[in-house]
């Protein structure tokens, strides 16, 4: 049965002990998980702090596969969480210097956005978080029957140039498309493989799903007249199991998406500037108006967008700024555990 939600002996090489009850995370509200077990499925709570990796969250994400202990209430806890395959990270919310976990553990990300909102830049940084965390990215043009068949092209030639390789596709989602809906995602969805749906809010994730499914299964905002953007619906991840047995995870839309971190998410991502970058004379070339500089000849020469070109640097300097500012925040909270340790330290010495 847990083959069905992806187990596979990659999992069953990690950390999970002999016994133990292993389930996967299908969704979660507030501390309460639904978790997919050779069972069934039973709600479950966290025994803590599981986990701390890095500065990711440390508590279970969606998409993750967990082991669970029983209680004699027939509750159940999450006592630990095995190692991720993959993960979608952001920083999160509120300047807190900590990894949010979007998705775990899946194959493919979704990257949807309305094909008549297509923003390079914003795609880029998408695109170089979903590389980075070891996921498949695969962008979706949404809502394309509010546009021309010229601006569909133009937009998927637009979204095409920002990554080598990467697939796009522009769908229509309204009910009365489902079926061309359908047979656009029919050669990709596969059996035991894990898509997530990602994107800012309004861009059509839960309308998609609801296509791909075939029933209401998530809640979705109307278009509002005017400017044609959908509203924000999905407040929480979850896991859905599709006829043909892909798994696919819906996100709630994110309005602000600061980036983690990098490996090698830029390098994949900026292929086409990285390459020419390593041709340059100067390892230490700031590529901006040193003699010889081939990224500039590049540029000068429209062989290399000038657009593109700003966008690597300016997600190069971002990320540096933000892993300096953790640093800080780290040594900060560092020197508050050493107070409080103290503190404890002189209770018990007087004690």
């Amino acid at each position: 049965m847990l083959s069905e939600w992806g187990w596979n002996e990659e999992f069953e090489c990690k950390d999970s002990a002999d016994g133990a009850l292993v389930g996967r995370i299908l969704s979660q509200r507030e501390d309460t998980y639904t978790v997919v077990t050779a069972e069934g499925r039973r709600a479950a709570t966290p025994a803590g702090v599981l986990f701390h990796r890095g500065d990711e969250e440390a508590r279970p994400a969606v998409g993750d596969w967990v082991v669970l202990e029983t209680t004699p209430e027939d509750g159940a806890m999450v006592t630990a969480v095995l190692p991720r395959r993959s993960r979608f990270l952001r920083e999160a919310p509120g300047g807190r210097g900590v990894a949010q976990v979007v998705a775990s553990n899946v194959d493919v990300v979704f990257l949807v956005t309305p094909v008549s909102e297509v923003n390079p830049n914003r795609l880029e940084r998408f695109l170089v978080a979903i590389c980075a965390g070891g996921a498949e990215p695969v962008v979706v043009l949404s809502k394309g029957d509010l546009a021309t068949p010229e601006q569909r092209l133009a937009a998927m030639a637009e979204v095409r140039g920002l990554m080598e390789g990467l697939s796009v596709l522009c769908t229509t989602t309204p009910w009365s498309h489902r079926e061309e809906v359908c047979a656009e995602f029919e050669p990709i969805l596969q059996p035991a493989v894990t898509y997530a749906l990602v994107g800012s809010s309004g861009a059509g994730k839960s309308t998609l799903l609801n296509a791909l499914v075939g029933s209401d299964l998530q809640e979705t905002g109307s278009v509002r007249e005017g400017d044609g953007k959908g509203r924000h619906v999905t407040s929480f991840r979850e896991l859905f199991a599709l006829s043909n047995g892909a798994l696919v995870m819906d996100t709630p839309g994110m309005r602000e998406f600061a980036l983690w971190s990098d490996e090698g998410g830029l390098e994949r991502v900026f292929t086409d500037v990285v390459r020419r970058a390593q041709e340059c004379r100067f390892s230490n070339c700031a590529h901006l108006a040193e003699p010889g500089c081939v990224v500039r000849g590049a540029v000068e020469d429209g062989v290399l967008g000038g657009r593109r070109l700003e966008s690597w640097r300016s997600l190069q300097a971002e990320m540096g700024e933000n892993e300096d500012r953790r640093a800080v925040m780290q040594a900060r909270r560092n020197r508050g555990d050493l107070r409080r340790k103290k503190k404890r330290d002189t209770r018990f010495s007087r004690s």
